[in-house]
């Protein structure tokens, strides 16, 4: 890609850049506009969705609180109070008799939507309420069996509720109620969610307040509901398509539901949970789907009514609006490349005027001259262009002269590089001459000598390893001893160290040969200086110590500030400072007549490279 832009005339890159600058913009456009008319659409769904999820909860809301009015209502008819004012009936005859009497009774007050709810009276000895032809031939219920009743879980509820009403969930009845002949009865039949309290009766009569004796078994006034109840409350007939309503119980039990499967089974989603408001919208995940949910929070249930439309669905018409942005932006793209071609062939003539000047002048003809141009640009351009060939011609002239002063000085270099040559075949020599004459401390000086002038004048490097600079420095101390004969003595007192580590070259010489000229400068026997060396964890840690003269308290300030004339020490700081800036240092301690000591921590390195 970077060679074919290289590549590129001027002419196709100015092209290029007109096209880009109306294509990029109008791709942000396109963006923009689709992103806010996204957003407007999210935001007016979210508002008519909470609307449609409001209604819907007020219309249910107030149906069941009619009913649960008329349970109140029935508590107090003195007829209720008459009818279960006995003993448990004996016989068949008068069970049938409280039935009809307990039908009629109900059917009084709740007359209405027989096909949706059925209200029974139970107790543990019988099912009231669907003696009424009205219930039996017309309402698709189910009469709930008095022994299935009383052991389920729903009457434990309703019973501890101690007289208050109960709202239950949809379930399965014929599993609730031991009624496994009739599980394989159409779902819609068999999934129902009711309401039930136990009747305390106590209605005024003849002016005065009635209960029941203890003895007589408080019946439990159980009302089913279809789960239909609520689709059929407020079903929207301009519903987005892929929308649908269901309620959830707080506890997330699904209370209906358009996919009957769902009924009576937790909520994977329990997303509403998340909520504190009585109300609101949210986009959550269904499986792989996002979907807006409106949710409204039942004010006599405390059930959740959701209502959900798919995201997709509501953004369905946003692709009309992308395809005429789509075509406003190309049109913008064919004016753009109609425009720029015009432009560029007026800005490219004078470019191949030059060009053709510039060919000259790498053909080697350095005189060329362009003559000025009409636009201010290109005269500029022009103007450069005549002073670079004039200073072409000045740099091959510094050129040649260069040219011919390096290839003296690789003379005189390769002249320089027999002198050190020589200076080892004659240090040979002599060492030979003294072993032959038994100067034993004559030969070990020479070799000294020879090692460390070999590793000075050949190795070039800035770091060496540990081992070779050990070795230089012991040759070094070695002469010096033999130099300064009696008068102080070098003891090394190096820990098993790892002698192919890399350290600066020559990073403890200055300050031994710092030690030997200040410090036993004053000393005339019985020197002593101390090169010791050790591992530090991940550090090498080295000092040197000698038992010289010191240097008092201003002495050793003056060289800490660098104002001190030792240039060996400030060459050693500094070279420290610029191989391993804050992770190397270097310590100075001195006492007068007591001697010094220098510290030197460096970081482990790695070998030499090969």
């Amino acid at each position: 890609m970077n060679n074919l832009w290289k590549n590129m005339k001027f002419r196709s890159k100015l092209i290029l850049f007109f096209v880009l600058l109306i294509t990029i913009p109008s791709i942000i456009n396109i963006m923009i506009n689709y992103k806010t008319s996204s957003e407007i659409i999210i935001s007016n769904a979210k508002d008519g969705i909470l609307e449609v999820v409001q209604k819907k909860n007020e219309i249910s809301d107030l149906m069941l609180r009619q009913i649960e009015e008329r349970t109140i209502a029935l508590i107090s008819d003195p007829d209720l109070y008459r009818l279960f004012d006995r003993e448990q009936p004996q016989d068949d005859y008068e069970l049938l008799k409280m039935d009809r009497e307990a039908s009629a009774l109900l059917s009084k007050y709740f007359r209405k939507e027989q096909d949706l709810y059925i209200p029974q009276l139970v107790t543990s000895y019988y099912s009231f309420g669907l003696g009424n032809t009205g219930y039996t031939s017309s309402s698709p219920f189910i009469s709930v069996p008095s022994g299935g009743f009383t052991g389920s879980y729903i009457h434990e509820r309703i019973v501890e509720s101690q007289g208050s009403l109960v709202w239950i969930p949809t379930y399965d009845m014929t599993r609730v109620f031991n009624q496994p002949e009739l599980s394989g009865m159409d779902a819609k039949l068999r999934m129902i969610f009711s309401i039930g309290r136990v009747i305390n009766s106590s209605p005024i009569i003849d002016g005065m307040s009635r209960t029941w004796p203890a003895h007589v078994e408080r019946p439990v006034l159980l009302i089913n509901f279809h789960e239909e109840y609520y689709r059929q409350n407020g079903e929207q007939a301009d519903a987005a398509a892929g929308s649908y309503f269901y309620v959830v119980s707080k506890e997330g039990q699904i209370v209906t539901h358009p996919d009957s499967s769902q009924l009576g089974h937790s909520d994977k989603n329990g997303w509403y949970r998340e909520f504190r408001q009585p109300s609101g919208t949210s986009i959550v995940k269904d499986g792989q789907e996002d979907v807006l949910m409106g949710y409204a929070v039942s004010e006599v249930t405390g059930w959740v009514t959701v209502y959900a439309v798919p995201y997709q669905q509501l953004l369905r018409n946003l692709p009309l609006v992308r395809y005429t942005d789509l075509l406003t932006a190309l049109a913008l793209i064919l004016l753009s490349i109609g425009i720029s071609y015009v432009i560029s062939d007026r800005l490219t003539k004078p470019i191949k005027r030059m060009m053709a000047a510039i060919q000259l002048t790498g053909a080697g003809d350095f005189s060329t001259k362009i003559p000025d141009q009409s636009q201010l640009e290109f005269r500029i351009l022009i103007k450069k262009y005549n002073q670079m060939n004039e200073k072409i011609v000045e740099l091959l002239q510094e050129n040649y002269e260069s040219t011919r002063r390096e290839k003296e000085a690789e003379m005189l270099a390769l002249n320089l590089q027999l002198n050190p040559h020589f200076l080892y075949n004659t240090l040979n020599i002599i060492n030979w001459m003294a072993i032959e004459r038994d100067e034993r401390a004559i030969s070990r000086m020479i070799v000294s000598l020879s090692t460390m002038l070999q590793y000075t004048v050949n190795n070039g490097q800035e770091k060496v390893s540990l081992g070779d600079d050990l070795l230089w420095l012991q040759s070094y101390t070695h002469i010096m001893e033999n130099r300064y004969a009696g008068v102080f003595e070098v003891k090394y007192e190096l820990e098993e160290l790892p002698l192919d580590t890399v350290v600066p070259k020559l990073f403890l010489q200055p300050i031994v040969e710092n030690a030997i000229i200040h410090s036993m400068a004053a000393v005339t026997k019985e020197g002593m200086i101390t090169i010791s060396g050790r591992m530090c964890g991940q550090r090498l840690c080295f000092s040197v110590a000698d038992n010289g003269k010191g240097m008092s308290r201003e002495q050793l300030e003056a060289l800490l500030a660098q104002d001190y004339d030792g240039i060996g020490i400030r060459n050693i700081r500094k070279r420290l400072a610029l191989m391993y800036g804050t992770e190397a240092s270097l310590q100075l301690e001195s006492e007068e007549e007591r001697g010094t000591v220098v510290t030197v921590t460096i970081p482990l390195s790695a070998g030499l490279e090969t």
